[in-house]
């Protein structure tokens, strides 16, 4: 029996799958690329993006100040006695200094990183985080605690 219709071999079908779907990754990489570089000054603007430093404390700098001070009079009374070691020191300077950042401008520094610190163009901040951070996670550390909290405290003190 003739017949008119030719069959066609089975892999010509998946050669045009195969194609087909290199073509849409193609273009989908294609895509990426373009939309990358049509959006990249707006994603980096997103990413810098500092959060907005208000006034939120209900109690008046001034107050403010004068608590914290308290808390490092404490502080420094514990460190002279020998209630606190090195460490536990600086941790306390740490925790002093987020905290009074948070109350006067409500951004919760106590949760950032160093990194996270720096993007907030608070370059005092930075540094006193920045002189904490080896003596509050080694084990052994040659840091001048007494320079850290005359440090901290003349950061409190002037604070604006």
């Amino acid at each position: 029996m003739v017949t008119s219709v030719e069959l066609q071999d089975p892999m010509k079908y998946y050669l045009f799958w195969l194609i087909l779907a290199i073509a849409f990754v193609v273009l989908l990489i294609g895509s990426q690329i373009l939309f990358r570089v049509l959006l990249k000054d707006q994603l980096r603007r997103k990413k810098e993006r500092k959060p907005k430093i208000k006034k939120v404390s209900k109690k008046p700098l001034p107050v403010l100040k004068w608590e914290y001070l308290q808390k490092m009079d404490f502080l420094e009374r514990n460190i002279h006695s020998g209630s606190y070691d090195k460490r536990r020191s600086y941790q306390e300077l740490s925790g002093i200094i987020r905290d009074f950042v948070h109350d006067v401008t409500g951004i919760k520094v106590q949760n950032y990183s160093l990194r996270e610190i720096r993007r907030l163009g608070m370059p005092g901040l930075t540094a006193l985080v920045q002189e904490y951070y080896e003596p509050e996670f080694a084990r052994q550390s040659m840091a001048d605690i007494r320079g850290s909290v005359f440090r901290t405290r003349k950061a409190i003190e002037l604070w604006y």
